[in-house]
């Protein structure tokens, strides 16, 4: 395989959030909604938080899984109904960018052999194709740039383009960027139904299913598999 591009999946690909990530995040986006909830004149227990952002993350789930992206917008408003507190636009904008910004709060897990993403750039334009759920394509750009990983010469985040894998948008506005069509690129990614099947869907000849997290199974069979990116390069040569 001789592709002239090659598009990534970011989560579960790339990184993972990993424990550090959840020790320090989670309990900043409680206590951020815990704040924004008296702002807005009522007040909630945390345990009465905790379970609305679990159904708001459920509800995020489930557009995900019929092809569409949820902004944190509305997920904040979903959890201030779930709470009955009154819809307050400019306070449901300013909750949702602070829970986006808890992000930033701790380093994502890089998974084995992603330094070799460097390499990989130095003979192949690269682009990102990754859905975005509460950390948005902006402060993605901020964890690349952390973890020493600004190889990407194109990036199409679902929180952007309003498109999410397996939609062939999702890819196509990556691959245009590149100047590359798809017959001549490669996919690599975590999960069947959208990396693989959605790579094929868009015309891409080669889909590599990164199973180095996690081995994900679905019905879309991949050109390949590898649970290290460092398998890459044989594979390419």
């Amino acid at each position: 395989m001789k592709p002239k591009a090659i598009t990534f999946d970011f989560w579960g690909t790339l990184f993972t959030e990993g424990q550090a990530f959840l020790e320090k995040v989670m309990p900043a986006r409680y206590e951020i909604l815990l704040d924004a909830l008296s702002e807005a004149g009522h007040p909630a227990a945390e345990e009465e938080v905790r379970q609305a952002y679990r159904q708001a993350a459920l509800a995020f789930e489930e557009a995900w899984k019929a092809g569409e992206h949820m902004p944190v917008y509305d997920r904040v408003a979903r959890i201030f109904a779930l709470l009955g507190a009154p819809h307050d636009p400019g306070l449901i904008a300013l909750t949702a960018r602070r829970l986006e910004e808890t992000s930033l709060l701790a380093d994502l897990k890089p998974l084995p052999g992603v330094g070799v993403l460097k390499d990989l750039a130095r003979k192949y334009p690269l682009a990102l194709v990754s859905d975005t759920g509460m950390t948005p394509g902006r402060l993605l750009r901020e964890h690349l740039r952390r973890q020493g990983l600004e190889v990407f010469q194109a990036y199409s985040f679902s929180d952007e383009t309003g498109y999410v894998k397996p939609r062939p948008e999702a890819f196509r506005v990556a691959l245009e960027a590149l100047g590359v069509a798809p017959e001549e690129a490669l996919h690599v990614g975590d999960l069947p139904q959208t990396d693989i099947r959605g790579a094929f869907a868009t015309g891409y000849p080669f889909a590599v299913q990164y199973v180095g997290h996690r081995e994900v199974n679905g019905e879309a069979k991949p050109t390949a598999k590898v649970g290290d990116h460092r398998e890459l390069l044989p594979l390419l040569e």
